[in-house]
């Protein structure tokens, strides 16, 4: 019965019980492992879709304030058979950590010395590029080194000869920004859905490793299965706020020094009262059982006194029977005798 409405239970309704209701992890626990999982991947589709929204507003920012920058401060640049040239001798640096391009440099004079530096410097963002005279350096959050591209190999690519400032100007304002938008957006969420699917599932198995251990130091004998399930609802608040969290720092920079531990401790603490939850409940039914148990027995007891005394009654009154009957029986022989015997003189 409990399953037949667990079934029928809304998306969002499990989410609110999964924060708010420890008592039906218990029902999480014994529930089958498919039901988790597609309630585990509904929940990191909702997560991604937060997620998504946030780095695409960030992106279409990112975008329009380095058009804006690229038209307003960068000098008179042209490329030319391999080569970048810029009219100035100062190199241009761009650092700001709030942008999705956190770093960008324009060197197309600095010499090996040069080069090394900026590349070193290039590690410490998640985000950024390297322009020098032949080729460029770009490095993103997923790579622990900065990608080399040539100029060459990318003009070869795309067929490009040579192009000047006021060319890449005008390229981009006929671009059709709308679709870029949108391409970017779906880019963007299938990006962030496999990335954050994959760490959060390790997240899950983590915790549910966690909880089988957890259930042994308490002795009560929890499969790997259940535990699962669990791991995955009391991940649902930490996920909740990870995602608010993403978007708050997205719009309005905001940052919590200590999040990701928060974050790992809200799960623990949920798993833990689960766990604890189910052998309270345990505990509960085992003294219930007893007290069925002992309530089962005194009434075995009574009926059995019960048919001792009706037995004993039975028995007293057969005695009472037998009494009678036997007093009976004597008084007709009794009776019987005087009929039989003749006064004397009684033939004459």
């Amino acid at each position: 019965m409990s399953e037949e409405v667990d079934s029928k239970e809304s998306f969002f309704k499990r989410v609110i019980t999964s924060i708010k209701d420890f008592d039906k992890y218990i029902d999480f626990a014994v529930e089958k492992s498919t039901k988790a999982i597609k309630y585990f991947i509904k929940l990191m589709l909702l997560f991604s879709v937060v997620v998504t929204i946030s780095f695409t507003y960030k992106f279409v920012n990112t975008v329009n304030n380095g058009i804006k920058y690229f038209k307003e401060n960068i000098p008179d640049l042209s490329y030319s058979e391999g080569k970048l040239t810029l009219q100035t001798d100062e190199p241009i640096v761009v650092e700001n950590n709030e942008e999705m391009l956190q770093y960008v440099v324009i060197d197309v004079t600095a010499d090996a010395k040069e080069k090394e530096e900026y590349i070193s410097n290039l590690k410490n963002y998640d985000n950024s590029v390297l322009f020098l005279e032949d080729r460029m350096y770009l490095k993103n959050a997923m790579l622990s080194e900065p990608i080399e591209y040539i100029y060459t190999d990318i003009a070869k690519e795309y067929q490009i000869d040579s192009f000047t400032k006021a060319e890449v100007v005008d390229y981009i304002e006929k671009l059709d920004q709308t679709a870029i938008y949108i391409g970017a957006f779906a880019t963007i969420g299938i990006t962030m859905f496999i990335i954050y699917f994959t760490s959060t599932l390790i997240d899950v198995i983590m915790l549910a490793v966690l909880g089988f251990i957890i259930s042994r130091i308490v002795r009560i004998k929890i499969k790997f299965k259940p535990c699962f399930n669990m791991a995955v609802y009391a991940l649902t608040l930490p996920i909740i706020l990870n995602a608010i969290y993403v978007a708050v720092n997205t719009f309005t920079g905001f940052t919590v020094k200590y999040f990701q531990w928060m974050y790992s401790t809200i799960s623990y603490i949920y798993m833990i009262i689960a766990i604890l939850m189910i052998k309270t409940d345990l505990i509960n039914k085992q003294k219930e059982l007893m007290r069925i148990v002992e309530e089962q027995e005194k009434v075995r007891k009574e009926i059995e006194e019960r048919k001792l005394k009706e037995e004993e009654k039975k028995r007293e009154e057969e005695e009472k029977r037998k009494e009678k009957e036997e007093k009976k029986e004597e008084k007709k022989e009794e009776k019987d005798n005087n009929i039989g015997e003749e006064p004397e003189g009684s033939k004459a």
